[in-house]
């Protein structure tokens, strides 16, 4: 066996409690929280953390405990014995088909390899596989850091998974998930408290973890600690969740579902249920649908009277427009009243509309692929009236002489 190993088990011990160790004077071990996936409904894995007990009973943090490293070697020392402790307990419990979320320190990941070869050998003497293994890497300290990046092809090429951790906390940004292409990222519990409180996060946050999910990566929410955060998070195309909410550190492995996470997707189901996705727009819905049927393919033109009286359906509906089958803006748009599209002075550059060219737009697209089909954006800001909307749209007529009817609600007003 490596010395490096050899060195860290002398360290560890067994009770009736599990495994720990005694480093001077304070008694360490292992407490799990449940990571879990939201399509599965159950713990896919336990991220693993470092408690401290000291001789009158106090009880020491991760921080608190690293306070005492005395340098690099002692870090390094601390680091190996967490994670090994960590391991052992894991294994006493032998859950199959999940993960173990190790914390590596980022200066460890760096350089504790001067000081021999360590973790494939204790994977090898505990006989765990490296996939089972989820190796958390702050997001924070990756920074332009390619001696980082190195660290994490290792353990990548060892055949662990990595994770970001704390992603969305202080200067966070893509680069660092590009470089490092993660398997999991795990965003910060401030962001996710502060997209409920603040709206306009609130309705980008969706947005931020789709495009973690198109980069490549499982999105995980952590720290999810009170009931809105969990329907706020139910509400995306979030993967996984861990915090208070769901479960509590412990001691010991569970595999079973947590209460409160099975309350929360019935909650959310029968919501669903009882209002519909875009139900609050299901009276600009069917009006929509009803006056699309009055397109003729010999008269593929709708009168301005017909389309005005859609006004009628929802104080929301501030603006009217027709495309062609390229996605060219036909005529102008129909407006509310004359004041609707005034808006921002700032943005009168961009108010004039005739045969713009709106082929990109994702309502757009949607509506030439699904046509007699009426398709919904997400809330986007605006070009023409420089405030929050969402488009709705529908596809009519023949393919050769298709028209695009569109309308913009305001995302601004009451109820929003």
């Amino acid at each position: 066996m490596e010395k490096a190993v050899s060195k860290i088990l002398g360290e560890i011990h067994e009770d009736g409690e599990g495994f720990y160790a005694l480093w001077r004077g304070v008694r360490l071990y292992s407490v799990f929280q449940g990571v879990y996936g939201l399509a599965q409904r159950r713990p896919v894995g336990f991220e693993a953390l470092i408690r401290g007990r000291k001789a009158d009973g106090r009880i020491l943090g991760p921080g608190e405990i690293l306070s005492g490293a005395s340098g690099l070697e002692d870090l390094v020392t601390m680091d190996r014995l967490f994670r090994a402790i960590h391991l052992h307990n894991f294994v006493r419990f032998r859950p199959r088909g999940v993960w173990v979320f190790l914390n590596v320190h980022p200066e460890v990941a760096i350089h504790g390899r001067k000081y021999g070869p360590f973790f494939g050998h204790l994977l090898s003497y505990l006989g765990l596989s490296s996939w089972e293994v989820v190796i958390e890497i702050l997001e924070a300290g990756i920074g332009e850091r390619a001696d980082l990046l190195e660290a994490s092809r290792y353990y990548r090429s060892m055949g662990c998974l990595i994770a970001v951790d704390d992603f969305g906390a202080g200067h966070s940004n893509f680069d660092r998930i590009w470089m490092l292409r993660p398997e999991i990222v795990k965003l910060d519990r401030m962001m996710i408290s502060q997209a409920t409180r603040n709206t306009d996060l609130g309705r980008v946050f969706p947005e931020i973890v789709s495009l973690i999910r198109s980069s490549g990566s499982l999105a995980l929410a952590e720290g999810v600690e009170v009931p809105e955060e969990g329907r706020m998070i139910l509400d995306t195309e979030i993967d996984l969740v861990q915090g208070f909410l769901f479960g509590l550190p412990r001691t010991e492995i569970g595999l079973s579902s947590s209460p409160a996470l099975d309350k929360a997707m019935e909650g959310l189901r029968s919501q669903r249920s009882e209002t519909g996705e875009n139900r609050d727009l299901e009276k600009i819905v069917r009006g929509l649908l009803s006056v699309s049927r009055e397109v003729r393919p010999e008269n593929p033109v709708l009168s301005e009277p017909m389309l005005r009286s859609l006004f009628g359906l929802d104080p929301r509906l501030i603006r009217i427009f027709v495309l062609d089958g390229s996605g060219c803006q036909i005529g102008e748009n129909l407006s509310r009243s004359r004041m609707t599209d005034k808006g921002d002075p700032r943005f009168l550059p961009l108010l004039e509309t005739r045969r713009a060219d709106w082929s990109r737009r994702s309502y757009f697209r949607e509506a030439i692929r699904r046509p007699g089909e009426v398709v919904v954006s997400t809330p986007y800001l605006s070009t023409t009236g420089a405030h929050l909307c969402r488009t709705l749209a529908i596809c009519v007529g023949e393919e050769k002489t298709c028209r695009i009817l569109c309308l913009d609600i305001d995302m601004t007003g009451p109820g929003h």
